[in-house]
């Protein structure tokens, strides 16, 4: 957030960052509740059992509140994430480079697809050449393959650090017609 020049980009900045939060917490809450939940199931269950009470519909409501908050926190989370780094980006300068190496991460995607890294590196007048790492998950099984080498990339930094690496969000690609996609 200190980078963010405007009172207005700190303002959302601190915005999205709260509503990050409450979502963080939310899950917390449903993960606990969850876990909770099983062994308090367990325990109604062998309890109307011997009481000889079929309330099946306790079980229900038990875990259905559970896996809800779970959900709630999960889809706060998901919809929070991608404006919060918007945010962080919003008065950061736009620099078109070129993808200099596609590297395959060791870890999957939930999907089993392999996810990327690419390493892009940007020339600016007068100053270092801008070396960014942009995360690039899978989307599908294809990805990005070798034939993305130089194809230019646009992207969005805070810093002029050549070598910070992790200062970018991907912003688009510049020519989007379909000879830059092959």
């Amino acid at each position: 957030m200190s980078l963010a020049r405007t009172p207005e980009s700190r303002a959302r900045i601190r915005r999205w960052e709260r509503w990050e939060s409450a979502s963080r917490w939310i899950l917390l809450v449903g993960a606990v509740a969850f876990v909770a939940a099983v062994p308090v199931g367990i325990g109604l269950a062998v309890w109307f059992w011997v009481a000889g009470v079929d309330r099946s519909g306790v079980f229900a409501w038990l875990y259905g509140s559970s896996v809800g908050v779970l959900l709630i926190g999960s889809a706060l989370d998901a919809y929070t994430g991608p404006r919060l780094a918007e945010a962080r980006f919003a008065d950061g300068l736009c620099t078109v480079g070129v993808v200099e190496e596609v590297i395959e991460l060791p870890q999957n995607d939930t999907d089993g697809n392999s996810t990327y890294d690419l390493a892009v590196r940007a020339e600016l007048p007068g100053r270092p050449a801008l070396r960014r790492t942009v995360a690039w998950g899978s989307g599908d099984s294809s990805g990005p393959d070798n034939r993305w080498v130089g194809r230019a990339i646009r992207f969005r930094h805070n810093a002029l650090d050549p070598d910070d690496e992790h200062d970018v969000l991907f912003d688009g690609w510049p020519d989007d017609s379909e000879e830059s996609r092959r």
